[in-house]
């Protein structure tokens, strides 16, 4: 795996983000440049498989991706802060992507469930995802999304499947909105000499509102910046997700909805346990 952590960094300090908890990320790449010890979620655990047996409704998951002759459903996880690039303890969306569409082309492959639990992440991270969903649904394999936690970028990746479904009464989705960081190296702190400005998008009213009540400042031409990302975000939602309720308050503003309230609102079909969404992407391959 190619390491790419200065371009990761660099990203951190001048890219654009699709992310619900922006805290972490910022302090990654501040401590890299620092020569400090950093950790950052990695978002692949490993692909894994699901194979149904004869009887209608069961099976289990086994880790890799099993048999060439043994009809699956591949599991692919997306976990933690999404990046485009390879780092020291991240696969990057590029990698994930590009084994899809593999994988796509294995007959023994049924379909796909992206095993999602992630609060987002850089927004070049999302088109290699768009682009796997695409051509594997070209070739007839469905691609349904299993979600805990799933925010901004991970949810226009999510919106986009054939289904998405909750994993238990407190899963979360949401977010649909953008937001920048910038280091003002002017400012001179005492301390660190440098201050963090963190700029939300017009549309994007209540993204991490907690974490932006305490900032103050205006911003009102990087906010217009902003807004074309964030009103194709919107569209790739309303696109992907026809029975959205996009205009009741909060949802395409950067709200988070656990389980009950995201499927009353259409940013959800269901709650199910990964192995039943596995066994869903089953059933209507065989359609």
């Amino acid at each position: 795996m190619k390491i790419q952590t200065l371009r990761l960094v660099r990203e951190i300090l001048s890219g654009k983000w699709l992310v619900a908890y922006p805290d972490r990320l910022l302090g990654v790449a501040l401590d890299y440049l620092a020569k400090l010890p950093v950790e950052l979620d990695s978002a692949t655990a490993g692909i894994r498989s699901y194979a149904s047996s004869e009887a209608a409704g069961t099976g289990r998951i086994r880790e890799g991706e099993n048999r060439a002759d043994e009809s699956k459903v591949v599991i692919v996880p997306l976990h933690g802060v999404m990046t485009k690039y390879a780092t020291c303890e991240n696969d990057g969306t590029e990698s994930i992507a590009a084994e899809m569409m593999r994988l796509t082309g294995d007959a023994s492959v049924r379909g796909f469930v992206l095993d999602i639990d992630s609060g987002g992440g850089a927004v070049n991270s999302v088109s290699p995802m768009l682009q796997a969903i695409r051509y594997a649904r070209g070739f007839g394999k469905p691609v349904y999304a299993h979600v805990d936690a799933c925010g901004s970028a991970a949810y226009w990746v999510a919106s986009q499947c054939d289904a998405i479904y909750m994993d238990n009464p407190l899963s979360e989705v949401g977010s649909i909105g953008a937001m920048m960081c910038i280091i003002d190296d002017t400012a001179q702190d005492p301390q660190t000499g440098e201050r963090k400005i963190v700029i939300y998008a017009k549309e994007s009213k209540d993204k991490n509102l907690s974490y932006r009540e305490a900032l103050e400042g205006r911003y009102k031409l990087a906010e217009n910046e902003l807004s074309p990302l964030v009103k194709r975000f919107q569209d790739a939602v309303k696109s992907g997700r026809p029975n959205l309720k996009f205009n009741e308050e909060g949802v395409l503003t950067g709200a988070m909805f656990m389980t009950d309230r995201a499927i009353r609102l259409g940013l959800a079909d269901a709650q199910h346990t990964l192995e039943e969404t596995a066994e869903a992407v089953y059933a209507i391959s065989e359609e």
